[in-house]
């Protein structure tokens, strides 16, 4: 039966670890639904000035699923697009979503909801922390 048994062992997969890797970005997070992951995160990817740099489209905090966003922000046009997209995907859905923002990952700030695009722009550059290289 020396056809069943493996020939070589499988390489050992190596984890990832993936991180803000650009000194003075905006670190951040945002959380929705995670019916929207997807469009979303292609929103705040859109302008190249953001980066989620870990994401889950399915998370689970306190018992409720979220997706979560860490994302590093060299500067703020992306939430132009976040908005917009934010707008088109309530519109299409019979339930009303929100996209919150915190920092340190668990910290929260606000929803953005309420907010207009230039007013949230401000929040992200007041409260966010920066990313500092640790040497």
């Amino acid at each position: 039966m020396s056809f069943l048994r493996r020939s070589t062992t499988a390489t050992p997969d190596e984890p990832q670890r993936t991180g803000p890797s650009k000194p003075g970005a905006m670190l951040f997070t945002l959380r929705s639904v995670p019916r929207h992951y997807h469009a979303l995160k292609l929103a705040i990817e859109s302008t190249g000035e953001a980066t989620v740099y870990f994401g889950e489209a399915l998370a689970y905090i306190r018992g409720k699923g979220i997706a979560l966003f860490r994302v590093e922000a060299t500067g703020t046009d992306f939430v132009d697009n976040l908005f917009e997209t934010w707008r088109e995907l309530e519109w299409n859905e019979a339930f009303r979503f929100d996209v919150t923002f915190y920092i340190h990952n668990t910290e929260y700030v606000d929803s953005l909801r309420g907010y207009s695009p230039e007013q949230v722009k401000e929040l992200i550059s007041s409260k966010s922390p920066t990313f500092t290289e640790k040497k």
